[in-house]
């Protein structure tokens, strides 16, 4: 009898336990319900990658593209099985060099090169209003691979010389200069689509104490512009895992 009395004792307080845990969040179950898997490169080792200072194509003063850049950078740096090269040591090289800004894909990749990383991303903000509810347009090259690798580029040459981009790409037979990929997409908020992306973002990062809840990534310039840089490389390696695996098919279709 005592023993059934523990038992029923010792089931009550359990249940009571973890009901207090799944209030408080605290269960592995229930704190990654709705948690994604962290970012991760789709190459088959890590890569050294470059962050050129972001680009203001928006007609706006308001935007600091180096606080943009930094926040690429941190985004960046996230990403499992990259390594990416400090922004100041970028801005010093392209002081050493003369240069304000990028302007050309070829200078693009001699920058990678001279930074010793693989591939480098260009960024232009294209459109840009901070205020409720905020709208950022985002234009995302990525350059690089060396030679071995730039005839699997993703992209009909003719196709990109007329798409919009951080820098004119002309036709090149070599295909060198060719971006690996490319992300067109202007971030508004009052699209039901990026509102669900921002929500769930808000799921995996968190909000604190705020009483806005999920809306915080909305109401303040550098959280949103976080949740865009996030959103934009998550696009980024998702065209990259499609691009190597059509070179992973290409290269078993020539084998065969």
């Amino acid at each position: 009898m005592l023993r059934q009395i523990g038992r029923k004792h010792l089931s009550r307080s359990n249940c009571l336990v973890l009901k207090a845990l799944s209030l408080t969040g605290l269960l592995v179950g229930c704190s990654n319900a709705h948690k994604q898997p962290p970012l991760t490169a789709p190459y088959s080792g890590q890569v050294t990658i470059a962050v050129a200072p972001v680009l203001n194509y928006s007609g706006t003063a308001e935007l600091d593209t180096l606080k943009v850049t930094d926040i690429l950078f941190s985004e960046l740096q996230q990403v499992e099985g990259l390594a990416v090269v400090p922004v100041n040591r970028v801005l010093a090289q392209m002081t050493q060099d003369g240069m304000d800004s990028i302007q050309s894909p070829q200078q693009a990749v001699e920058l990678a090169e001279k930074l010793g990383a693989q591939a480098i991303v260009v960024v232009a903000i294209t459109e840009y209003s901070p205020y409720y509810p905020p709208i950022v347009g985002v234009a995302l090259q990525l350059y690089g691979f060396g030679n071995e690798d730039v005839v699997h580029s993703a992209f009909d040459p003719v196709t990109m010389e007329r798409l919009p981009s951080p820098m004119k790409v002309h036709l090149d037979l070599a295909h060198k200069y060719w971006p690996k990929s490319q992300v067109l997409r202007i971030y508004n908020s009052r699209d039901r689509r990026t509102v669900d992306e921002v929500k769930q973002f808000a799921k995996e990062r968190g909000t604190g104490t705020s009483p806005y809840e999920w809306e915080l990534y909305l109401r303040t310039q550098t959280d949103y512009l976080r949740f865009v840089s996030h959103r934009a490389i998550r696009e980024l390696l998702e065209q990259e895992t499609d691009r190597i695996n059509e070179t992973f098919l290409s290269d078993r279709r020539e084998y065969n």
